[in-house]
């Protein structure tokens, strides 16, 4: 298919349930999270506070229907009040998840402890608050396109405006670690995540780096100025 058939667009409140389906779809939350309602709540958290810790949401939509989308976190602007950094919001969740059916309470212990580990050994590796990628998800039918590298691009021109030094991304080594590579990432460091392996069993959580060097000049940008300067 054409990628010029492609629409991309700003993020509408409309998406969401596309969004969704798309992030239950790419880490298999209703095979993978039991009971349905632990999936249930996890790719709301998921893919909702991705929505909440973003301050760039566009979508790739083909025929009407949104078919990849990506939600970044730029440094330098602020992000818009949303209903999940409440108190409220995340004690409701809370209580919905401890006082679910189906789930024993020692599995609830560990899901809970998988949350407070994942965090704990990504901020050992890299403290929050930098650029990044919160999610990016493109559907398997339409990947091979160009459509994840259009969306990625174009977060990354965001970022160049405000002269932002790196963007970060939280991956798999089982998952999209290639594309990133593909794109210009390096990896920056491995981590040990019981919460990866929710979804990717044996897999290996790690963080990548997309570097700016100067204004907005990337590492991209730097090996094809040297290989498009002449030599002797």
């Amino acid at each position: 298919m054409n990628t010029d058939l492609v629409n991309y667009r700003e993020y509408r409140e409309s998406d969401y349930s596309f969004c969704e389906a798309l992030v239950s779809d790419a880490w298999s939350f209703d095979s993978n999270f039991r009971p349905q309602a632990l999936a249930d709540i996890g790719k709301y958290l998921y893919t909702m506070g991705s929505v909440a810790g973003s301050n760039f949401r566009q979508v790739a939509e083909i025929n009407g229907s949104v078919v990849g989308f990506i939600f970044g976190y730029n440094e330098k602007l602020p992000l818009q009040k949303h209903r999940l950094q409440s108190l409220s919001s995340r004690f409701t969740i809370f209580l919905r998840l401890v006082f679910m059916r189906g789930f024993p309470f020692n599995k609830k212990r560990q899901f809970l402890n998988a949350l407070s580990v994942h965090e704990i050994n990504r901020t050992a590796l890299l403290k929050r608050g930098a650029s990044e990628i919160i999610l990016f998800v493109v559907n398997p039918l339409h990947q091979g396109k160009g459509i994840g590298k259009q969306l990625f691009y174009d977060f990354r021109d965001f970022c160049k405006k405000n002269e932002i030094p790196s963007i970060i991304v939280e991956t798999n080594k089982r998952g999209a670690s290639s594309f990133y590579e593909r794109v210009g990432f390096q990896l920056k460091g491995e981590f040990d995540s019981p919460l990866h392996d929710y979804a990717t069993p044996n897999g290996q959580a790690c963080l990548y780096e997309y570097q700016f060097y100067g204004t907005g000049v990337s590492v991209i940008d730097l090996v094809k100025k040297r290989k498009a300067t002449p030599t002797g």
